[in-house]
C-alpha cells in the first residue's frame, strides 16, 4: 500500500506564523501496465466534461478516461504511434489537440513534430507534421488561445540542443528561439495578457561545472519579438523551468544547486507581466529526479509535483503554494517500498488536483505502470 509521508517542519514556508494548508492524498487507482520498462511522457487534460489521461510508451500513445476521483471509467485506448520525444495536449468540450515529438535516430532533416486534432470520441480529425527533432530530443509544449495554437519543442542531436517555436496557420515555418553556443533543454509555454511566453534553460560547461541560465521570450508569428532575456541563473545542468500564468503575472519553478550543502532543490519565483523577477526566490523542496517537475495553477494557488529521491528511494513530492509564495504546505510524498515513481502529471479540478503518477521497472526488470490519485488541501 502506498504511504503518504508528511514533512512536519515549516522549513518550506516563508511565513511559518501563518497556518500552512493541510493537504492529503485521496484513494489511489491502478490504471495501466505497460509491456515496457518506462513511459516516454504523460499528461492530463479536460475533454468532453471529464478528465483524460494521456501516456506514451514504445507501443504507442494511449488515452484513458477518468472520473473526478481518478478512477478509470473506460479501458485505455491506443491512439497512434508513441511520442518518444515527449507530448503535450490541450482539450475542451469538443476536441483535443495533441503535440508530439518523435526522435529521428539518424538525425536527418525529416519532419518529426506532429500536431493531432481529435474529436471528443478520440477519433483523429487531422494531423500535420513539421520541424526537426534529432535522436536526443525530449520536451514539447503546447498552448491555446481561442482557435490559435502555439508550440515549442526541444530538438537535440550530437550537434547540440535548440528550442524551436511554431504557430500553425500563422507561420510559414518554425523559427529558433534559443541561442547557438548553449545547450538548450525542454520548453514551457503560457498565455498571459494576450501574449505567449516561452521559458527554457540553456547550459554551458566550464570543465565539469555547469552554468545554466533560464531564458524567457514572448515570441510572435511575425518574428518581431524582442530577444530572449535571462531571468535567473542556476548551477544545475537541467533546471527544467515551468511557467504558469497568474492574474497579475507568472510563477516559475526551476531546479538549482544554489545551496552547496543541500541536494538539488526546486525553487519558485514570481515574475511580472513583463517577465521580470518579483520578490525573493523560495526553495520548495528537493528535486533531484530526472523527469521535469510539474507546476499547475490549482486550489487557489499552484500545485507542484516533483519526482525526487531520498535514501535511494524514488517517489513524487507534492505541495500547494499560494500565488504570493507566502504559504507553502508541507510536502506530501507518494511512496511505496520497492517501487520507483519517476514521472507525474497534474490536472486541476474544482476542489482537487488529479495526479497521474508513473512507476518505472525497477533495477532493469519489471514493467512500467500508471496510477492515479487526488490531492486536496484545507
Amino acid at each position: 500500500m502506498t504511504r503518504a509521508l508528511v514533512a512536519l517542519t515549516c522549513a518550506f514556508a516563508l511565513a511559518c506564523e501563518e497556518p500552512a494548508p493541510v493537504c492529503r492524498f485521496g484513494r489511489e487507482y491502478a490504471l495501466f501496465r505497460s509491456e515496457t520498462q518506462s513511459f516516454h511522457d504523460l499528461h492530463t487534460v479536460s475533454l468532453g466534461g471529464g478528465a483524460l489521461a494521456l501516456f506514451s510508451d514504445s507501443r504507442g500513445v494511449h488515452a484513458q478516461r477518468l472520473d473526478a476521483s481518478g478512477a478509470p471509467i473506460a479501458p485505455a485506448t491506443r491512439l497512434f504511434d508513441g511520442c518518444d520525444g515527449g507530448l503535450d495536449a490541450d482539450g475542451d468540450e469538443r476536441e483535443l489537440h495533441l503535440a508530439c515529438v518523435r526522435r529521428d535516430p539518424r538525425d536527418e532533416a525529416s519532419e518529426r513534430v506532429s500536431l493531432y486534432t481529435l474529436d471528443s470520441d478520440l477519433r483523429v480529425r487531422s494531423v500535420s507534421a513539421f520541424g526537426r527533432a534529432g535522436r536526443m530530443s525530449h520536451g514539447i509544449a503546447l498552448v491555446r488561445a481561442g482557435d490559435q495554437l502555439a508550440i515549442a519543442w526541444h530538438a537535440a542531436a550530437m550537434s547540440g540542443g535548440r528550442i524551436w517555436y511554431f504557430e500553425p496557420g500563422r507561420m510559414a515555418e518554425p523559427r529558433q528561439l534559443s541561442d547557438d553556443g548553449w545547450e538548450a533543454s525542454a520548453p514551457s509555454l503560457v498565455r498571459l495578457g494576450g501574449r505567449t511566453f516561452a521559458a527554457w534553460a540553456e547550459t554551458r560547461y566550464d570543465g565539469e561545472r555547469a552554468h545554466s541560465r533560464i531564458r524567457l521570450s514572448a515570441p510572435d508569428a511575425t518574428g518581431g519579438a524582442a530577444r530572449p532575456q535571462t531571468v535567473l541563473e542556476s548551477r544545475d545542468p537541467a533546471p527544467s523551468p515551468r511557467l504558469v500564468a497568474l492574474a497579475d503575472g507568472m510563477l516559475l519553478s526551476f531546479r538549482d544547486k544554489r545551496e552547496s550543502r543541500r541536494k538539488t532543490g526546486l525553487y519558485l519565483a514570481r515574475l511580472s507581466m513583463q517577465g521580470r523577477l518579483v520578490g525573493s526566490v523560495v526553495r520548495a523542496g528537493r528535486a533531484d529526479g530526472i523527469a521535469t517537475p510539474v507546476l499547475e495553477p490549482c486550489l487557489g494557488g499552484v500545485v507542484s509535483a516533483t519526482p525526487r529521491t531520498f535514501a535511494g528511494d524514488y517517489f513524487v513530492g507534492v505541495l500547494r503554494a499560494d500565488a504570493e509564495l507566502r504559504r507553502l504546505s508541507p510536502e506530501q510524498q507518494f511512496y511505496e517500498d520497492s517501487r520507483e515513481f519517476d514521472r507525474v502529471a497534474v490536472h486541476c479540478a474544482a476542489d482537487s488536483a488529479l495526479l497521474l503518477i508513473a512507476e518505472r521497472g525497477r533495477l532493469l526488470k519489471g514493467n512500467a505502470a500508471l496510477r492515479s490519485t487526488t490531492f486536496r488541501c484545507e
